[in-house]
């Protein structure tokens, strides 16, 4: 994927504090776009990469995270149906979703929210933890299952688009724009 999409990319996962933070690093390393841990108020840009902190709930308001230590249910955390569901109200079919590797259904929940919004879901079909990409697919919720390689392509297609957004047709592992 290019570094001049005119995206941003947000990564919500679930990570604990005492988990040693290199995802920054290792997307560093793999991508010529600007990749940072996200702090409170910053903004949103394009052609960069945030990921977010862990143990935090995380939304975006205005084009600026905003950020709140996470609130400990019962159960697993439900940190990427919190932050799914902020770019759905703000950006509206600006955004969209994509649901990868990860174990739970997380991110699922906020998937009707996601497509009244008008957004395009993805979910990962080759996840070494399929849990979350299966269960967003059983909501009926996501538009496109493809391998990792192949929602690259096709966000990078949706990048060419913007603003008006065409049709997007993807069929079997070949993608028409």
């Amino acid at each position: 994927m290019t570094a001049d999409t005119g995206m941003a990319f947000v990564i919500a996962q679930h990570r604990g504090l005492d988990q040693p933070e290199i995802l920054v690093d290792l997307l560093a390393a793999s991508t010529k776009m600007l990749v940072v841990q996200v702090k409170q108020g910053m903004l949103l840009r394009p052609n960069c990469v945030y990921v977010m902190p862990p143990r935090i709930d995380m939304t975006i308001e205005n084009d600026r995270f905003s950020l709140r230590q996470m609130q400990q249910p019962p159960g697993w955390p439900k940190t990427i149906d919190i932050f799914l569901c902020s770019p759905a109200e703000a950006m509206r079919e600006r955004a969209v979703a994509v649901i990868l590797s990860g174990l739970d259904g997380d991110g699922s929940a906020a998937l009707k929210a996601v497509k009244t919004g008008g957004e395009i879901t993805f979910a990962q079909s080759d996840a070494k933890f399929g849990s979350m990409s299966q269960t967003a697919v059983e909501t009926g919720r996501i538009d496109y299952t493809l391998p990792a390689f192949d929602i690259a392509k096709a966000l990078s297609a949706l990048a060419s688009q913007a603003p008006g957004r065409g049709v997007l047709s993807i069929r079997s592992g070949e993608l028409r724009t």
